[in-house]
């Protein structure tokens, strides 16, 4: 086994490490228990893989010049953060050494261990946080290299209320902060009527994924005015500079569970300077005055009508 020379102390480790051009180690996987004293203490890098729930072996990763990047443990420890101490399965740094992102739970995912499985091993942690004290099971937590909590995952099933610029918001996935505590974005966990420069409108991704709480539809400046949403229940006629009136509708797609029945895709605005943009998947975006923008309700068009039978019909 090679010894592979951190700044944190030597890992006896697998073949196949990794090198950065300067010399220093981009991975390795540890083959024995080698504790290494992190910025956040002694830690045991994981160097097992030999149940259901962990199957794989993840490889340490580490920034140019050898500071820590990605660090899968061993087991659950305990650790210093921005927030107190919290249990943590993996954590990640910035290149200053400073703690990244933390996640409780670790585990592989595969048909022989489910996203079910991993979530009912998800205890309650109590955060304090830019919205007060919150107490729920979290995928990851995200910190500024200041130390400033930028971002909190949640579990699928779990939601969370957000007091916003808007009024409480129900949320799922996730909400993310600037650095002054203020809300950057959430995900409402249902269709939510928000007003908006060109009336109320109903804010609502069904194609957001909850990888992390980062970067969520519904959006808001610092200063708490709204930046932008995503919705599927308006269409939007907009006044062309020729006088003409151009109406953008939410694009339509086949149901991947029934392929007669069309389901609705989003629409993303952003408001700025007086003006709506209004994107749509795979087509230029349109900008116009908030003025020359009306919004109108959308629905997606019934399936088609399939022949009934008829008393008497076809040949006997």
């Amino acid at each position: 086994m090679p010894t592979i020379t951190t700044p944190y102390g030597p890992v006896e480790a697998l073949p196949g490490a990794e090198f950065h051009p300067d010399g220093s180690v981009r991975s390795c996987i540890p083959a024995i228990a080698c504790p290494l004293n992190t910025p956040l203490g002694v830690l045991v890098p994981q160097f097992t893989a030999n149940t259901q729930r962990k199957r794989q072996l993840p490889a340490m990763l580490f920034h140019p010049g050898g500071r820590l990047r990605n660090l899968p443990l061993e087991e659950q420890t305990v650790v210093p953060t921005p927030l107190g101490p919290l249990p943590a399965e993996q954590v990640t740094f910035h290149e200053s050494g400073a703690l990244k992102r933390l996640f409780p739970l670790n585990g592989t995912l595969s048909g022989f261990w489910t996203q079910e499985d991993e979530a009912g091993l998800a205890a309650p942690i109590i955060l304090d946080t830019p919205l007060g004290p919150v107490e729920a099971p979290v995928i990851s937590l995200y910190f500024s290299g200041e130390g400033r909590l930028r971002s909190l995952t949640l579990w699928p099933v779990l939601t969370l209320e957000v007091p916003c610029p808007l009024g409480s918001v129900t949320t799922r996935m996730g909400v993310s902060f600037y650095d002054s505590g203020a809300i950057r974005s959430l995900e409402p966990a249902a269709p939510t009527v928000v007003p908006t420069p060109i009336g109320p409108l109903t804010a609502f991704d069904p194609d957001a994924v909850g990888v992390n709480g980062d970067t969520n539809s519904l959006r808001f400046r610092e200063n708490g005015s709204l930046l932008g949403l995503v919705t599927t229940a308006h269409a939007f006629d907009v006044v062309q500079e020729n006088g003409r009136v151009r109406r953008i509708e939410p694009p339509l797609r086949r149901d991947p569970c029934d392929g007669q029945r069309q389901e609705v895709g989003p629409l993303a605005l952003e408001f700025a300077g007086g003006r709506v943009t209004i994107g749509r998947p795979g087509q230029p975006r349109v900008s116009a005055a908030v003025t020359d923008v009306a919004a109108v309700p959308f629905h997606a068009p019934l399936p088609p009508m399939q022949r009934l039978c008829t008393m008497g019909a076809g040949t006997w």
